[in-house]
């Protein structure tokens, strides 16, 4: 270890949230002060509400050293500190470390220190002492196994999913982005599909996945069958990690590992929670017989796994919950899809007096994505702005083929205005339509009673376009964890029981956001950079790439 320029001990500031006891104040002083540093108490940070749900830092850390020659071991010890107090207080909230030399900011919670030993890889990357990780028994150099640019073997991952480009909706979507990240992240990535087109298999290759078709399942079986084949892969090639989602293929991945590649670890990412969803489907009698059968058989995949993840807070809380019961089960890990940007250049209010509101999703699933409550807040928002002003139009993105006329008809009688402007447009498999969709609009809901997380919101939030989005979705609760209050607020809100409170609501943001679309683009901007910064598909990667340590 190299040591610091000069002989002083390293200089720290402590704030607590308000309701922390003093006595407890002490231990994680204390234990700073054993590490070597001056730490001194600042001022409360608030009335930070309740412990459990805590949205904001229980405890904030600021270094005020130029940590250049000894950060990574600094960091480290503090983040080890964070964890170890936060797990004795059993307190699920989290501390912030602030480096105050390079305004970065590593999170630590008490159940995921791999999110932290991700964040240190980043925070520091060419401090002396390289990168730190979490080895199962403490911190220390990163595990054997997670990719190294700079030498030793490329970890193998197979991933199995029924499309490459997102022929059924978000779950290809996560597929696809995760898989790129792997590959940048180092490792040799093969996707297992049922037919790639040729289309497809450029793209992966261009992402560096190697795309294969999987087998033919027997002419009397289903089509996703095939999935329980062996793959045809290039000679000698066998996985060190396989990774299912959910129903869809997390069953197809067990076999795939207990028939075919036995050494391999298995990964099972869940995506959906049955137990919301189907009853948000209509008056179906079977409804909570087919969510607890749905459910068992995502928690037995994930029991039976390497380990689990939750794609976004919501999720990998639900799934923490019901793992718990199995004391010989690793903790769940958590998967944020990352925020990446895709064109670093600023978005600005459109020009043009025709403002667009967008929705999108599988439509046919409307009473889950609340087309019937983002109907009503466009109507009643056109109330709200003045008249003869701002023309609305609402585009419905992934309306059936063959519903566009009596769909359309439904969202008009919900708005109440025979003359709004709606537009059905059919779900795209091309990325580029969805892409040039939020680049035109004004505005994207998300209004959903439920959602697992919601990835439509984050390539809204990616594009720079001012997102509306439900405080009950994985996204909703990922943007209040993560921005700032002021910023979250103008993004995340509520869906109440009552529908009239929120179409009031909805309407009331609605309308503010058309009527000064500069200064919604602009808070849109600060909340697409904070994003991009602090949620990465790197992070997500490693998190993957983890399940083999």
């Amino acid at each position: 270890m190299v040591p610091m320029a000069h002989s002083a001990p390293g200089q720290a500031v402590v704030k607590f949230a308000e309701d922390v006891d003093d006595s407890v104040r002490a231990q994680f002083t204390a234990r700073l002060e054993d590490l070597g540093l001056s730490a001194r108490t600042g001022f409360d940070l608030g009335d930070r509400g309740p412990l459990w749900g805590r949205r904001d830092p229980v405890a904030v850390v600021t270094l005020l050293d130029d940590l250049t020659a000894t950060g990574t071991h600094l960091v480290t010890g503090v983040a080890r500190i964070a964890r170890d107090w936060l797990t004795a207080m059993a307190e699920p909230g989290f501390v912030e470390v602030e480096l105050r030399a390079t305004d970065q900011v590593v999170r630590v919670r008490a159940r995921d220190p791999e999110a932290a030993a991700r964040l240190l890889a980043t925070v520091l990357p060419t401090a002396a002492t390289g990168p730190v990780g979490w080895t199962g028994n403490g911190w220390g150099p990163e595990p054997a196994g997670t990719a190294d640019p700079a030498g030793g073997p490329s970890p193998r991952v197979l991933t199995l999913d029924t499309h490459w480009f997102s022929a059924k909706g978000g779950l290809s979507t996560f597929n696809r982005a995760l898989c790129a990240a792997l590959a940048r992240a180092g490792a040799d990535v093969v996707c297992v599909v049922l037919r790639p087109s040729p289309e497809e298999t450029a793209h992966a290759q261009a992402a560096g996945v190697t795309l294969v078709a999987a087998p033919p399942a027997a002419a009397d079986s289903a089509e996703r069958y095939a999935l329980f084949r062996r793959p045809p892969l290039p000679d000698g090639w066998k996985p060190d990690l396989v990774v299912g989602h959910g129903r869809i293929t997390g069953t197809h991945a067990r076999i795939m590992v207990e028939d075919h590649f036995p050494t391999a670890a298995r990964a099972h990412v869940v995506h959906t929670w049955s137990d919301h969803i189907e009853w948000q489907r209509g008056d179906r009698p079977d409804a909570g017989a087919i969510a607890e059968q749905r459910w068992k058989e995502d928690i037995e995949l994930a029991r039976t796994a390497t380990r689990a993840f939750g794609v976004g807070p919501l999720l990998h809380g639900l799934l923490e919950r019901d793992l718990s019961v199995h004391p010989d089960v690793t903790a769940p890990g958590r998967i944020d899809p990352g925020f990446d940007l895709d064109d670093d250049t600023p978005r600005t209010a459109p020009r043009w007096h025709q403002r667009q509101v967008m929705l999108s999703g599988r439509l046919d699933d409307w009473q889950v994505k609340g087309l019937d409550l983002a109907a009503r807040a466009v109507g009643a928002a056109v109330e709200l702005l003045s008249p003869g002003g701002t023309e609305l139009e609402l585009l419905l993105r992934g309306v059936p083929p063959t519903e566009h006329g009596r769909l359309r008809e439904t969202v008009l009688r919900w708005a109440d205005r025979p003359g709004l402007q709606v537009t059905p447009r059919t779900y795209s498999t091309d990325s580029a339509d969805v892409r040039d969709d939020l680049r035109r609009a004004s505005l994207v809901l998300m209004p959903s009673r439920v959602e697992g997380f919601g990835l439509v919101g984050l390539e809204a939030v990616v594009a720079g376009t001012p997102l509306l989005v439900s405080a009950n979705s994985g996204l909703g609760m990922l943007l209040r964890e993560v921005l700032p209050p002021d910023d979250a607020a103008l993004a995340v809100l509520p869906i109440d029981t009552d529908d009239a409170a929120t179409t009031r609501l909805w309407a009331a943001h609605t309308a503010r956001v058309l009527r000064d679309p500069s200064a919604a683009f602009a808070a849109t901007e600060r909340i697409r950079r904070t994003m991009a910064e602090r949620v990465t598909s790197a992070n997500a990667a490693a998190a993957v790439l983890g399940t083999l340590s």
